[in-house]
């Protein structure tokens, strides 16, 4: 930063944190310091995330005034006069409570509380503390396992909602030494995974007597868990909640779920609940599959090394049975307390630990981007430019890729060459991450006008998700894909790629029917298209799988169905009989009906 730039920068933060601008200023004033702070110097640039959080900081500190004397009441001056001793709590406290998603007095009441059983330990332990703000102000956030004890009929010998942020902060600080220091070294971001547990400390003694040796590969602890299959038969049969479970009159506790298993549910949650009780960020997921059921698996993280630059981890889950395609998994976010997915937190966490301080910077002036550009009065044209910056910073900012999107849906603003580049870059920088990159291309590619080079950019993201095993993405995109190519009239080398898709995932029950309908229409538009067609399904249908265990599936007599009904249409008596000579036997077999 130039002496200049910073003299301006000192003053903005001067101006902000002064006595009588906090008594006077009103929001869009303090926005305004802000807006005029970012304008005077290097912000923009790499290497200024502590200009930036300073700011921000000042900023939170103003404008919400009123919460933080709320939230720390009688001990305002002494823990205002600890976070300006200590400004790099202050800033980081500041900046990760966010109005989209947290309470601010709520936070603020745990953070005196904190601050109140010892301000030496708080300093020691900071990311915990201020994760347990971000995440206990909200109580729709923490996880609550006692669905489980619920529909197993079990009991709870302590009430798990007895359970608080107070006993997260002072278990993990007092094994810290059997934790191997991980709750210091982590932040606060991967910390929420952690800490969102209600979980008895006699239970996470067990925890720490029985797995901490195991604490590499944590989640396959699933596997310990004896599925109770008469559990699964009876549930079943009856309803959920109504299952003959070994669990049922026996203690719902970890030990407990060890003793008497359990089915998925059981084993997810058992393996989350034991990771989070050794300091190992772990989630409880679950998903749908592609034969319609309902799963769940565990997720957690696995760190490889810690420094201040980056944290090398790989997001990793066991019970996420691949046979069935349990693509997108579930879970509660512990900040937002809304629902996310499992794509959603490895993406995210992915994104700080790649270059912790790039990703906050990036997110920080996201955060004020709404009134840079008011108050600028910025064109779309000269929104990208900025958009562009804060790629410069961290090509991975979600916010900023999703802010480009919308921007790009004129039209208008971006130029059909760029379009093309920027969804490139999209690609590429999500390339791990397909299911967010794929909400980007097609407004991002608006004024690219020519259905060839946007064609280009779909194929392109379709092989990947191929080779990725996603046909879900794969099967949408296809479809896009076959859109623009119809529009240039080149019918027969949509329908070809149509089909290329759907014979790479012949099992995939949720997808192919949707890409078959698609390429039916295709083929109508072209000579030949329609034998074409009949040679496709006499050659797919029998790779179809026509049962899942002792059942017939819905996909199989759907798509045969598809397939009489092609043929019937277009006067082919002979296939449509073949066709009907299996499925007559499969509709029999899935009613039941001789």
């Amino acid at each position: 930063m130039s002496l200049i730039a910073r003299v301006l920068f000192v003053v903005a933060v001067t101006l902000i944190a002064s006595p009588s601008f906090a008594q006077d200023a009103k929001p869009a004033e303090l926005e305004q310091v802000f807006v005029d702070a970012l304008g005077s110097t290097k912000m923009l640039s790499k290497g200024e995330y502590k200009a930036v959080r300073s700011v921000m900081s000042a900023y939170f500190e103003k404008k919400y005034d009123a919460d933080i004397r709320t939230g720390f009441d009688k001990d305002y001056e002494e823990i205002a006069k600890f976070l300006k001793d200590n400004p790099e709590i202050r800033d980081t406290l500041f900046t990760a409570l966010n109005a989209d998603d947290d309470q601010f007095e709520d936070a603020l009441k745990i953070f005196r509380e904190l601050y109140k059983l010892g301000p030496d330990k708080l300093k020691a332990h900071a990311n915990l503390a201020i994760a347990i703000c971000v995440v206990w102000d909200n109580p729709k956030a923490i996880y609550d396992y006692r669905q489980h004890q619920r529909r197993t009929r079990s009991n709870l010998p302590i009430d798990p909602l007895t359970i608080g942020w107070k006993e997260n902060y002072e278990y993990l600080i007092a094994h810290e030494g059997e934790l191997k220091g991980v709750v210091q070294n982590l932040p606060w971001e991967f910390l929420v995974h952690m800490v969102n547990n209600r979980t008895p400390g006699t239970e996470r003694d067990w925890a720490i007597k029985n797995y901490m040796k195991k604490r590499a590969g944590i989640g396959g602890i699933y596997k310990e868990i004896v599925y109770d299959k008469e559990m699964l038969r009876t549930e079943q049969k009856n309803g959920g909640g109504k299952g003959e479970c070994k669990l049922t009159g026996n203690d719902y506790t970890l030990e407990g779920v060890k003793k008497y298993g359990g089915v998925c549910a059981q084993q997810a949650d058992f393996s989350a609940r034991v990771a989070k009780s050794i300091a190992v960020p772990a989630e409880y997921v679950w998903g749908e599959g592609n034969s319609g059921g309902l799963h769940a698996w565990v997720m957690w993280v696995e760190i490889k090394s810690i420094t201040k630059e980056k944290i090398d981890f790989v997001m990793a889950s066991e019970g996420r049975y691949f046979g069935d395609q349990f693509y997108i998994g579930h879970l509660t976010d512990p900040k937002s307390g809304r629902p996310i997915t499992d794509r959603d937190m490895e993406r995210r966490l992915a994104t700080i630990g790649v270059a912790p301080q790039n990703a906050r910077h990036a997110d920080l002036l996201m955060r004020m981007y709404p009134y840079y550009m008011e108050k600028k009065e910025l064109t779309p044209k000269q929104q990208v430019v900025f958009l562009k910056k804060i790629f410069e910073i961290f090509p991975h900012c979600e916010k900023a890729w999703t802010e480009l999107a919308e921007v790009a849906k004129d039209g208008k603003t971006i130029d059909p060459p760029d379009a093309v580049n920027l969804a490139n870059k999209a690609f590429t920088s999500f390339a791990g991450y397909p299911d967010f990159s794929w909400t980007l291309f097609d407004p991002i590619l608006t004024s690219q006008k020519d259905k060839t080079q946007r064609g280009s950019v779909f194929e392109k993201a379709v092989l990947k998700y191929e080779v990725l095993g996603r046909p879900d993405l794969a099967c949408e995109c296809r479809i896009k894909w076959a859109e623009y190519i119809e529009d240039a009239k080149d019918y027969k080398k949509a329908a070809e790629g149509l089909a290329q898709t759907i014979s790479k995932f012949p099992g995939e029950g949720r997808y192919v029917p949707k890409v078959l309908d698609k390429l039916a229409e295709v083929c109508a538009n072209y000579k030949d298209g329609t034998k074409k067609l009949a040679k496709f399904y006499t050659d797919f249908l029998p790779r179809i799988p026509k049962t899942r265990g002792d059942e017939v599936t819905d996909y199989a007599v759907k798509v045969h169905e598809q397939a009489l009904a092609f043929f019937k249409a277009n006067n082919m008596p002979k296939e449509a009989a073949q066709v009907e000579a299996v499925l007559t036997p499969l509709k029999r077999a899935k009613t039941g009906k001789l």
